[in-house]
């Protein structure tokens, strides 16, 4: 990576990662235009979370220092408000690793190809986000946090590992068609990412898929910046508009390259 994809990229990842159109998507078209495979674009779009990730952190810091405040009583089996989310983020932590860690293992090797094969992949990807976001209906009222709503977000957050399935756009629709509502299913989707992201870039260390040079952690800087600026404009845009045209529009531009090959 030179010093100019570095920076384009952490400005597409600051940005993208706040709306539900798949940061690692976008990231990996960028690289695939730049002569990447798409097993090299789905790493590097992964290790460019780390700085949104630092950035969510900050950002949710009252929701995180609630949870880790409840720890001790949730560990002693007392309750506390936060046990509900607890026992989802932990839930949904583990669906997403599992999940998530068998796609990467059994699947980056075999996404070893570029061009318009890969983007096109992507494209599918995108349309299906699309289709997803397209068919979701806001709840208002609350609704408790169960088990099976962390197995089954959990789940589709590890299909997020594949670039195109935009993992807020997931999270997010999960959890509204489990009857949640749209504020709060964004916060959760966003809470998610926190264990999860960190997870993934641990996974992919020990797969020994990350290169750390000056170049990559410029990218990380520029990400974390450029994301830090950008979460709070962006979240509250993304509630009042829904994206499922974008990514369908994204998504068909991207399949149409290969078309034109056959």
């Amino acid at each position: 990576m030179n010093i100019t994809d570095a920076m384009i990229l952490g400005i597409i990842q600051g940005v993208f990662e706040w709306l539900p159109v798949s940061s690692e998507g976008m990231t990996s078209i960028y690289l695939l235009a730049r002569d990447y495979t798409l097993q090299e674009a789905i790493s590097i779009s992964i290790w460019l979370h780390t700085g949104t990730l630092l950035v969510a952190a900050i950002y949710f810091r009252k929701d995180l220092k609630a949870i880790l405040k409840s720890l001790p009583s949730y560990l002693k089996k007392r309750p506390t408000p936060a046990t509900s989310i607890i026992t989802f983020l932990i839930i949904s932590t583990a669906c997403t690793g599992i999940v998530g860690l068998l796609i990467l293992i059994y699947s980056l090797d075999k996404l070893n190809f570029s061009g318009a094969h890969a983007t096109a992949f992507i494209g599918i990807l995108l349309v299906i986000t699309g289709i997803l976001q397209k068919n979701m209906r806001n709840n208002q009222k609350e609704k408790k946090l169960t088990v099976a709503d962390g197995i089954i977000v959990g789940i589709m957050q590890g299909f997020s590992a594949m670039p195109g399935l935009s993992r807020s756009g997931l999270t997010t629709a999960g959890l509204i068609f489990r009857k949640h509502n749209a504020e709060e299913s964004l916060r959760l989707s966003f809470l998610m990412s926190i264990p999860a992201v960190f997870a993934a870039e641990a996974g992919l260390g020990l797969m020994d898929k990350i290169v750390v040079d000056a170049n990559s952690l410029v990218a990380i800087a520029i990400s974390f910046v450029t994301g830090y600026v950008t979460i709070g404009a962006l979240i509250k845009f993304a509630q009042k508009v829904r994206f499922w045209k974008f990514c369908v529009l994204l998504g068909i531009l991207s399949i149409v390259p290969y078309i034109l090959t056959l």
